[in-house]
């Protein structure tokens, strides 16, 4: 990866996103499996004007309109970076990696890199790939263009 600047504000809004991963996750999941398990698809109430009633085609829009959130934006962009943080390594190394990020990004105070424990990575080398993490988040969301710097 060639040296790549950039803002402040962009790193911060990408940091943001990577520091609610877990909770927009929890939640994100929490919702899906409520449409798809615990819902009485609302088509019946007399409350959807127009179209179908069909139970099964509110569920559907439900889940589309879920998948279409800016909260399900942000997931889809973390686990496609996290995807490619660390594809040269062994998958332990590679989950302690991402996990370690992860807990970096969430509290970068908390979990330095010399709480972190990651034997397989020199100081200089773990925030290389943070930093690759973050600007595949911004990539991904669309707030980085690329990385021509």
């Amino acid at each position: 990866m060639k040296k790549c600047n950039i803002p402040k504000d962009v790193k911060a809004i990408c940091e943001q996103v990577a520091r609610g991963y877990e909770r927009r996750k929890k939640d994100y999941e929490r919702k899906r499996f409520d449409i798809i398990y615990h819902s009485n698809a609302g088509g019946f109430t007399g409350s959807h004007t127009g179209g179908s009633h069909d139970p099964c085609a509110v569920k559907a829009e439900r889940l589309e309109a879920l998948e279409n959130s800016i909260d399900a934006r942000m997931i889809h962009a973390v686990d496609e970076s996290l995807r490619a943080v660390g594809t040269d390594v062994s998958r332990d190394c590679r989950e302690k990696l991402c996990k370690s990020i992860l807990l970096n990004c969430e509290d970068g105070y908390e979990y330095p890199y010399e709480i972190l424990c990651i034997d397989n990575f020199s100081r200089r080398e773990f925030y290389r790939r943070r930093k690759e993490f973050i600007v595949g988040i911004g990539i991904s969301l669309g707030i980085i263009d690329s990385i021509n710097n």
